[in-house]
């Protein structure tokens, strides 16, 4: 009788051998981050000037004992200057890290950026010969010059704001440190009079009490407008905001997002939502980005991600979601099957083994991405012929 090997295991010799290739990898990423570099080295024309962010061939990956983790795989999208751009998934695809990747936060020395462009359109560098804006390229910028952009130009919302505020330190004093780092030679006056208004901006009723209190004092939803001001203190024209409504009951929610937009709106700033509730990207994005384990499988305008859908993904996502006409004595419906596993990814399609629409080409090799529209683009063998199909009704 033969027993089957396991695929998961590797031996102490093959373990220690990806231990040593592991260090010399990590030592090499972080050297390039403290080499001095010229600004030519970290700098690159943008594509189009309309285009506060453009990501291409983005590759993320964590280095393991049982090998790389690929989290984030040849992801490639656009920020346009104003607009609320969504990036949707299911928990574990990528979405944070490469939210993290742009804020040069990916967690060192396993977290490194190892190819891809990240190229952040700040208006101060000047212009090329043939009129591109010239732009940071993020993944190459030291981690020196991170300091000036993150903070300031680029600036996150994290998902819990109790464990991103200190609990030792008042919320003023928090404030007013971002005002100090970025803008040198400010007066403490000055420093809490911009943070008193950052506070009544985000819609803090009693803006001084709330600059002399700690974060234990407030609740979730004043916390969290506390964690906005903190991001908009700094003018930025980006800012991240990572699931910012998921620990805030319904209420708190629609007034956060709500106000999230009335200040994009008012500050003409760029926002990258990043969240699994497709409620939320509907109600806020203007363009709508897919990711599935590490990967851009579609991406479009809001409405062609939720009036159109193409890949078998985006359409289990929008059937996942109950709605308020859905039969109640039918279960939830669910994607069957699991995602794959990231230190051993598949040649093929990553979502194959899940799809009920599988055709012949899907045992080749993974599928290039296609343009649908002029705003539509799809990665799946369906639409390879550049024609739109119905990947639920394969039509």
């Amino acid at each position: 009788m033969t027993v089957k090997k396991n695929d998961n295991y590797i031996s102490i010799k093959e373990s220690r051998r990806i231990i040593r290739e592991n260090i010399r990898k990590m030592k090499f990423y972080e050297a390039e981050k403290r080499r001095p570099k010229t600004l030519s080295e970290y700098t690159s024309p943008m594509r189009d000037n309309d285009n506060l962010i453009e990501i291409d061939g983005l590759k993320t990956c964590f280095f393991t004992d049982n090998g790389t983790v690929m989290s984030v795989n040849g992801v490639s999208f656009d920020i346009p200057k104003g607009k609320i751009v969504g990036v949707v998934g299911e928990s574990g695809c990528g979405k944070s890290v490469t939210s993290l990747s742009v804020m040069q936060l990916v967690q060192a020395p396993q977290g490194q950026v190892v190819e891809g462009q990240i190229r952040f359109n700040s208006g101060e560098l000047g212009k090329t010969p043939d009129g591109h804006d010239i732009a940071y390229d993020i993944a190459k910028t030291p981690t020196s010059e991170m300091y000036k952009i993150r903070g300031k130009d680029i600036t996150m919302i994290f998902q819990e704001p109790m464990t991103s505020l200190n609990p030792v330190f008042t919320i003023g004093y928090q404030l007013d440190e971002v005002s100090f780092l970025h803008s040198p030679g400010i007066s403490k006056e000055d420093a809490k009079k911009v943070s008193i208004d950052m506070l009544r901006k985000v819609g803090i009723s009693m803006p001084e009490h709330t600059y002399e209190s700690y974060p234990h004092e407030l609740s979730g939803g004043m916390r969290q407008r506390v964690m906005i001001a903190m991001a908009l203190a700094g003018d930025p024209k980006l800012i991240i905001a990572d699931e910012p409504t998921t620990a805030l009951d319904v209420t708190i929610q629609a007034q956060i997002l709500e106000l999230l937009r009335d200040l994009q709106k008012k500050e003409g700033c760029s926002i990258m939502l990043i969240t699994h509730d497709l409620g939320v990207i509907a109600e806020m994005a203007d363009e709508v980005v897919v990711m599935y384990a590490g990967r851009v499988i579609e991406k479009g305008t809001a409405r062609d991600i939720f009036h159109n859908p193409l890949h078998p993904y985006t359409i289990g996502l929008q059937k996942s979601k109950p709605m308020i006409n859905t039969d109640t004595t039918e279960p939830l419906y669910s994607i069957p099957g699991q995602v794959p596993n990231p230190i051993n990814l598949p040649d093929t399609c990553y979502f194959r083994s899940r799809c009920g629409q599988c055709i012949g080409a899907c045992s080749g090799k993974y599928p290039d991405g296609v343009q649908v529209t002029d705003t539509h683009w799809v990665s799946c063998y369906l639409y390879s012929d550049g024609k739109e199909k119905r990947a639920n009704g394969g039509k």
